[in-house]
């Protein structure tokens, strides 16, 4: 039997089989306002980077998802961003990747979000920040040292990270231990060579 509208359900559904939720494609060329009546699953494709705005969180109740997946075959990424006169990115999703976006607080129209990665855990790169720089201009001299400074709004990730410092030597880069790597307690985190002699080089930090 079709029912050809909504249907709500005081308690739990108890399905002896399945609930099939549908999925849709669609190539875009301009913004795409979905709705709260979307299929669960839709699949985007574009040739330039487009928008994807989520519904107005305040028509949602809080559990709602849907899952934005952008093929591997995608020319280009989409941008997933909240309801608004002006819309905020929550996240790109790049060719070969699908996030599910959850409505965990409908109080306001912009809502709040929580984004799951849908790759198994095993096969997902660590979330990383490479802050690459030179052996010159990209330092800092002070008190006998030169130092380079990385504040956790550019790194992002948070006030505990782990950084791993390298030296570039042609094509590669070379692990090295510069005088100290100083964490603060907000996240910051602060490299420093002697300036006497001179141990500046250029290479890159791994922050994770």
């Amino acid at each position: 039997m079709d029912r050809r509208g909504d249907y709500k359900v005081g308690r739990t559904v108890i399905a002896d089989r399945r609930v099939d939720q549908g999925a849709t494609s669609e190539n875009l060329s301009s913004t795409k306002q979905i709705s709260r009546h979307d299929f669960k699953w839709l699949r985007f494709t574009a040739t330039s980077t487009q928008d994807v705005i989520l519904p107005d969180a305040q028509t949602l109740p809080n559990g709602w998802e849907i899952i934005i997946d952008v093929p591997s075959a995608s020319g280009a990424s989409i941008s997933v961003k909240t309801h608004g006169t002006t819309p905020a990115s929550l996240k790109s999703v790049d060719a070969g990747k699908a996030y599910r976006f959850t409505c965990v607080d409908n109080g306001t129209e912009a809502g709040e979000w929580y984004i799951n990665f849908l790759q198994e855990a095993e096969l997902m790169p660590t979330e990383r920040f490479v802050e690459t720089f030179n052996s010159d201009t990209d330092w800092t001299a002070s008190n006998g040292y030169y130092s380079i400074k990385v504040t956790e709004g550019a790194h992002g990730m948070g006030n505990q990270p782990k950084a791993g410092v390298r030296q570039i030597s042609g094509t590669d880069y070379i692990e090295v231990s510069p005088d100290r790597t100083k964490i603060e307690p907000n996240g910051d985190i602060t490299i420093r060579v002697p300036d006497d002699p001179d141990l500046r080089f250029a290479g890159q930090m791994v922050i994770l």
